[in-house]
């Protein structure tokens, strides 16, 4: 009788196992599916702030104005494109603490970046920066480091 026993004990641990490692494997692929969704949203995100620069004349009219005398703004226009500016802050900031969970590449980070540095690189667009906490400190203290 404790050999049937046994053999039933055997097969029930067996079981178990297998069905852990099944478990393991769902619980990487819904990671690996939410890390890609989560790359996806950045990118459409950016995408889409990108095509509304390039497709409304009134933003992109702001912005050549705001990076030729930004004083020269009115308090509305300022008030725009320090939304403008915000919402680009937010891509950057979204992208690094991705990175910091693995989700993008060191290589893809780099690129964004090199991107963050371009932005920096506007008079406008660093004293909109500076001028508010757009940033989380542990961000703000990061991404001061890529443009030196």
């Amino acid at each position: 009788m404790t050999s049937v026993k046994d053999k039933l004990e055997m097969i029930g641990i067996v079981a178990v196992i297998v069905s852990l490692l099944i478990l393991g494997y769902e619980i990487r692929q819904n990671t690996d599916t939410s890390a890609a969704q989560a790359v996806f949203e950045l990118n459409e995100s950016a995408r889409q702030t990108l095509f509304q620069e390039a497709t409304d004349p009134n933003l992109a009219s702001l912005i050549s104005k705001a990076e030729k005398n930004f004083e020269g703004l009115s308090e509305r226009e300022r008030y725009m494109y320090g939304r403008w500016v915000f919402a680009h802050v937010n891509l950057f900031e979204s992208a690094w603490r991705y990175s910091r969970r693995g989700v993008i590449s060191d290589a893809e980070m780099k690129g964004w970046e090199a991107a963050f540095c371009g932005y920096m690189a506007r008079a406008s667009f660093r004293q909109v920066v500076q001028s508010v906490e757009a940033f989380t400190p542990e961000f703000a203290e990061e991404s001061a480091k890529w443009c030196e």
